[in-house]
């Protein structure tokens, strides 16, 4: 019985057949008849857990993802990191955008216009499509650290940006921020997407997730006995092209924001449960580790893409990696997902198809006799 998973068949003498193939069954999360004819019971139980773990996370998150009124999903959340100016008679807060393409296809354009607001003293933002395109998008309020304030017009210097970067005032606050831009929509029912501004809404499961975060975190550090969110620190500046050093990020978990935080380390916990769950029902240990170590692939997968240096590609409108080449440099924007989307490369559902076509693969291949 090893190769399904259970453990050695004397230890389920007695309980009868029927008994048996309904334990193996609720191993590996199937029901009768759900067996893929000459499928890999390791595959099988992938695919069972995995769906497992991704319901057990969406009870969670789901909360933090609020969906629009009319079903619309949102996928993506738009960021700028913030600096206030350093005019003295102008202070306002500066969305840093290397540009602000939402769409750039052929057959769709959508931007973000940043519109100066003197009487209220900051930058306020708007969505526009097609023809009421009259500016750059391609020209932002970044490049290469220097900073141009779109109210009044004044600069801050590439030493500058990085010093306020790097400050940590009373409070232990920062004069630099962060400013959700724009929302990312999917609906079932339509095909694209489709941007609009953040509610107060959206703005409110931030903050929510955010609360959440430092309850899930003391949970799982007492159950643990590591803090769950990375604290180790990262390699010197430079190294391996590491450059985020410089601008205040000094640890593991300063590359993602708060509810990135959240959703990866409960992804990561229904994990270890799915694990703990599969010994409680009699499956061998090392099928039981064999399965929670695909299902920890995929949480390692999604961690490339839900972090706060990782761009939103306009011309196919999804969020990149951040490990595309040797190095990892400065995001000024970023795109954070929602990692309980139906779609978009870096959620749950397209990492774990990943790993199950791989896992498919390999399990299909015949053995080869040793000579």
């Amino acid at each position: 019985q090893a190769e399904d998973g259970i453990r050695d068949a004397q230890e389920s003498r007695g309980l009868g057949d029927v008994y048996k193939r309904q334990h193996q069954r609720r191993l590996f999360g199937e029901a009768d008849g759900e067996e893929r004819d000459g499928e890999s019971p390791l595959l099988r139980a992938v695919r069972a857990w995995g769906e497992w773990v991704l319901e057990e996370a969406r009870r969670e998150l789901a909360p933090f993802y609020p969906a629009d009124p009319d079903g619309s999903i949102p996928v993506g959340y738009i960021w700028a990191r913030t600096l206030p100016c350093q005019n003295p008679a102008c202070g306002a807060e500066i969305p840093l955008m290397r540009q602000t393409w939402l769409a750039k296809r052929d057959k769709k354009k959508v931007a973000l216009r940043l519109v100066p607001n003197p009487a209220a003293g900051r930058v306020d933002a708007e969505i526009v499509e097609g023809r009421a395109i009259t500016f750059d998008p391609d020209e932002g309020t970044v490049t290469r650290a220097h900073v141009r304030c779109p109210l009044c017009g004044g600069s801050i210097d590439d030493d500058t940006t990085r010093r306020l970067f790097r400050t940590v005032g009373a409070h232990g606050r920062s004069p630099a921020g962060q400013r959700m831009m724009a929302v990312v929509l999917y609906h079932p029912d339509r095909a694209g997407k489709t941007y609009r501004l953040p509610t107060p809404a959206d703005l409110e499961a931030y903050r929510a997730a955010c609360a959440a975060l430092e309850e899930k975190r003391r949970e799982l550090w007492a159950e643990w006995g590591i803090d769950p969110v990375p604290d180790e620190p990262m390699p010197p500046l430079e190294t391996l092209g590491f450059r985020v050093q410089r601008y205040g990020l000094t640890r593991w978990g300063d590359l993602f924001n708060p509810r990135q935080q959240l959703a990866l380390i409960t992804f990561a916990d229904k994990v270890r449960r799915a694990h703990a769950r599969m010994l409680s029902q009699g499956a061998y240990p090392d099928f039981a580790r064999a399965v929670a170590t695909y299902l920890a692939l995929v949480v390692s997968r999604m961690a490339d893409f839900e972090t706060a240096l990782a761009a939103w590609h306009p011309q196919w409108e999804f969020s990149t990696h951040i490990f595309a080449r040797q190095a990892l440099p400065m995001n000024w924007d970023y795109s954070e997902l929602n990692l309980l989307s139906p779609i978009l490369t870096g959620t749950w559902k397209s990492m774990f198809g990943q790993i199950l076509d791989v896992l498919a693969h390999l399990t299909s291949i015949p053995p080869v006799e040793a000579r």
